[in-house]
């Protein structure tokens, strides 16, 4: 598998000529795995994928070039600009609970339920808030609004 080619050039063509109306990411996922992914393929190829994939997209949406809400990719005809600071660094950690989050979202893996998606969730909100993160830039990277996020910090 070559997910190196999996480039954000690439991302924001597929989500403008072949969806233009966006996409729920799951099917975005299926899409670039049934070209990157031959049966010949290492065990876990496509989970792989997936991380590639996800960090591509949140770093296509820090920029303002897609929009992600409640699971659905949307390319945005020009990049949004930023307001005020730019929220800190998407460190490790971050990143590795947002990857959690978003394989939650989309139902993959084993064991995930209703309650484990507000879970990881919840987690990455407060580790993001504790980095630094506003609340809302923080939300935008799940695909929330402000007020869902706190009505998920709420349990916590």
């Amino acid at each position: 598998m070559a997910v190196g080619r999996l480039s954000g050039a690439w991302v924001r063509q597929v989500l403008t000529e072949v969806f233009p109306a966006g996409v729920v990411r799951r099917d975005l996922l299926d899409h670039f795995a049934a070209v990157l992914v031959s049966k010949r393929s290492s065990k876990g190829a496509k989970g792989r994928l997936a991380r590639r994939l996800y960090g591509t997209l949140v770093k296509l949406q820090r920029r303002g070039l897609v929009s992600q809400e409640a699971g659905v990719v949307r390319s945005l005809a020009v990049a949004a600009k930023a307001r005020g600071e730019a929220p800190p660094a998407l460190g490790v950690v971050l990143e590795r609970l947002l990857f959690k989050a978003l394989l939650a979202e989309d139902g993959q893996g084993e064991g995930h339920t209703p309650r484990t998606l507000v879970e990881a969730r919840r987690t990455f909100l407060a580790e993001a808030i504790t980095a630094g993160w506003a609340t809302e830039a923080a939300a935008a990277l799940l695909g929330l609004t402000g007020t869902q996020a706190g009505q998920v910090l709420e349990g916590w």
